[in-house]
């Protein structure tokens, strides 16, 4: 009697190779990147050829692989078309709480995209400092030194951050910039309870990872206002002469649009990143989380 053809086995062939990784297939068919290597050694051995390789880290069809996949053709995409077509009239809600500031400056602003592809999702999206204590969300992206020890996490980038302000601010309306006046400037201080693991980086931090001593003495009268958050102090920056550490990342629209600008030579490592993960159980809220993580992973490039 013949056996019917694993159609897993077929499906997780064709998402590794599309994806190029064991992991982002297996985040795309909602399941662990262990089940994905089992199933695909299956059709392997049923196959009796090796059909993918590791190549510059990532997984290439062999000559069979791709005999394979052209005999597919577009078989799964319109699978995914239909079942799209099917879910049309059915809303389906994605909750994500984010980083506050990441949500605010970043996601917010471009979330429009994701919607676009996705029309049938409902976003509750929340934004927080505590994006682990949340309550019920389908994703996580979190802001800190390290992922969490427990749960699935993928790093989306590594924080850089730069002395920002107004185009229009004194100080870049001249030539090069000495890095040390910057401390004599009026500055924006980000602070917030959770400490440094968890992303406060201070103007003492920078001139040190610049190699500038601070110029004012600790404790001493500061010119300028503390916030507790980056999105608060992007804020002032608008509304002021002051200067700030932001995200580079985070503020990437308004320093394309011009509202803010980088200090020339200013920019360094914060040592947190964002990290990222899916907790969706079951269902639809499950679908659209590793469709939500592809996308934002997509628009972010490589970490």
């Amino acid at each position: 009697m013949r056996h019917a053809p694993s159609m897993t086995g077929l499906r997780v062939l064709e998402a590794v190779v599309r994806t190029g990784s064991l992991s982002a297939a297996a985040r795309e068919l909602c399941v662990t990147p262990a089940a994905v290597s089992h199933r695909l050694r299956a059709l392997e051995r049923d196959s009796g050829t090796a059909l993918v390789l590791r190549s510059d880290n990532r997984f290439q069809p062999t000559e069979a692989g791709r005999e394979v996949i052209a005999a597919l053709g577009d078989a799964f995409e319109r699978i995914r078309r239909a079942d799209a077509m099917i879910r049309t009239d059915r809303p389906e809600t994605l909750r994500i709480a984010a980083s506050y500031s990441f949500a605010v400056l970043w996601l917010i602003p471009r979330i429009g995209a994701f919607q676009a592809r996705h029309p049938e999702a409902e976003l509750f999206i929340h934004p927080t400092h505590r994006p682990l204590a949340a309550g019920p969300a389908d994703v996580r992206i979190l802001h800190s030194a390290r992922p969490p020890d427990e749960g699935d996490w993928t790093c989306l980038f590594q924080d850089r951050c730069a002395a920002m302000a107004r185009p229009d601010h004194p100080l870049l309306s001249g030539g090069p910039v000495d890095l040390g006046s910057l401390m004599q400037q009026r500055l924006v201080h980000i602070s917030h309870d959770n400490g440094p693991d968890w992303g406060e980086f201070s103007w003492d931090k920078w001139a040190l990872a610049k190699g500038l001593a601070p110029q004012r003495p600790r404790g001493a009268g500061r010119k300028g206002s503390s916030v507790s958050a980056e999105h608060l102090a992007v804020d002032l920056l608008l509304s002021g002469d002051s200067l700030a550490l932001i995200s580079v990342v985070n503020a990437s629209l308004m320093t394309a649009d011009g509202r803010l600008a980088s200090v020339p030579g200013s920019e360094c490592a914060t040592g947190c990143g964002y990290w990222i993960t899916t907790t969706g159980k079951n269902g639809p809220g499950r679908r659209l989380a590793h469709a939500f993580g592809r996308w934002i992973t997509e628009d972010l490039g490589p970490a």
